[in-house]
């Protein structure tokens, strides 16, 4: 019998966390109607309009965007190149313009308050 191949697991590139206010997030965009445009996709825009609670929902995708800039070391990517979606069980997936292949694990939670996504890269 051959030997066993040793199969190594993916190397960790990068951990991002992020914590968001809903009233925050709210509070921008009452006041300055570009912010969601700017912020978020279209789809990302849709997907948080369909619901009653939108502004958790916006906070908790603005939350993973932080996240993702943090995990990839990349201060200067755009929020806007960043987008989360849903998979059909419900759990988030997330692709980022300009970083093709890029692998990434997604985790969002919130509250009627807060908003919190956990990101981890990986090679």
């Amino acid at each position: 019998m051959p030997p066993k191949k040793k199969i190594s697991p993916p190397a960790v590139t990068g951990l991002g966390v992020d914590l968001a206010e809903v009233a925050r997030i709210r509070r921008f965009a009452l006041r300055s109607p570009g912010f969601l445009k700017r912020v978020f996709t279209p789809g990302e825009l849709a997907y948080a309009s369909s619901s009653k609670n939108k502004y958790e929902r916006l906070a908790a995708r603005f939350a993973v965007k932080e996240a993702v800039i943090k995990a990839l070391d990349a201060k200067d990517l755009p929020l806007k190149s960043i987008e989360v979606e849903n998979i059909a069980s419900g759990r988030p997936q997330v692709t980022v313009k300009g970083f093709p292949g890029v692998k990434l694990l997604v985790s969002i939670s919130h509250t009627s308050k807060y908003a919190c996504a956990a990101v981890i890269a990986f090679a």
